[in-house]
């Protein structure tokens, strides 16, 4: 809840309190020095004492909504303007005592009346620093939005990809589930920037990145990992994350990307790995990237992965031992 919100809360409950207080004192002054009765009647002002008992619970439960409470003092303000009116009928009769009270009745319509004023005057200050605060709120999720994607491609950057492998490597070493890291690279794709310009070369990661967030959906993350380098981590097992990812490589090396002028085939080389008794995350990052090597140093355009027994091809028998 806004701070300011409840400080006004507890300022207008004390006041309230106050009038309470003062409500009181005159009823006992009123009962001893006008025995023909009091001016403002007892149910009136058990009605009006209520309305302040109310507002009291009301400004420390909800002392956002400044709207309603400007509503009961008004309505209070009337009850006890329209008593003193019907006062000012039997002064003649009444008295110095009469007028007293009279005097007192007035100044407890002033005070709300002030009270009144000071409250839309807090209500528009409220209003605007409530508008203040959305924008601020804006601007504060604008930038843990940009803080934590790449700006080129949409993805996650690299730093939201460090957070979340933290993340998962600590519940795996507390008995959580095991998961499985994917480092994918564009093949060649110094020579896209050389042939066809980095505008291109653009184009291409942006598209790419859009065929990886869309074939894994269902990862826990899928990052742009640096340069034309991607990470993923996901809670398949890494036999299966190796065969769900070798399709999407299939399909993404058997559909050019349309880069304006030209139609470009692309493919990927990937590497993967899994935790095994590792202690430190270091480990798992190291074999990820051994089985991408492979990857790449067997030709390119495939899937490798390492399960603690070495790189070994996605769907063959050959193992190739670091």
């Amino acid at each position: 809840m806004n701070p300011s919100l409840i400080a006004a809360g507890f300022f207008f409950a004390a006041v309230l309190i106050a009038i309470g207080y003062l409500l009181g004192r005159r009823r006992a002054k009123v009962a001893t020095a006008i025995p023909q009765g009091p001016i403002i009647q007892e149910d009136e002002r058990q009605r009006m004492l209520g309305l302040l008992e109310g507002l009291s619970r009301w400004t420390n439960e909800y002392s956002g909504n400044v709207s309603n409470y400007q509503s009961e003092l008004g309505e209070l303000s009337d009850a006890m303007r329209i008593s003193l009116q019907q006062s000012r009928s039997g002064a003649a009769r009444n008295g110095r005592a009469n007028e007293n009270q009279q005097a007192s009745d007035a100044r407890m319509v002033t005070l709300i009346n002030q009270i009144m004023s000071t409250n839309t005057e807090l209500q528009t200050r409220l209003e605007a620093a409530e508008q203040q605060l959305e924008e601020q709120t804006e601007q504060i999720q604008s930038y843990l939005t940009e803080a934590r994607t790449d700006g080129l491609t949409g993805l996650f950057n690299r730093r939201a990809f460090d957070k979340k492998l933290d993340e998962l490597f600590s519940a795996y070493r507390a008995g959580g589930k095991s998961f499985t890291l994917i480092l994918m690279d564009i093949d060649h794709f110094k020579m896209i920037n050389d042939t066809h310009g980095h505008p291109i070369g653009d184009m291409v990661l942006q598209q790419i990145s859009q065929r990886l967030g869309h074939g894994m959906q269902d990862a826990e993350i899928v990052s742009r990992f640096g340069g034309e380098e991607f990470a993923i981590l996901t809670h398949l097992p890494i036999r299966a994350a190796a065969d769900k990812v070798n399709k999407l490589r299939d399909r993404i090396a058997n559909d050019p990307i349309d880069a304006g002028s030209a139609e470009l085939q692309v493919t990927l080389s990937v590497g993967l790995s899994t935790p095994q008794e590792d202690l430190v995350i270091g480990p798992i990052v190291r074999r990820a990237d051994e089985a991408l090597y492979s990857a790449k140093n067997m030709g390119r355009n495939r899937v490798y992965f390492n399960d603690g027994n070495g790189a070994q091809l996605i769907n063959a028998p050959e193992v190739i031992r670091s």
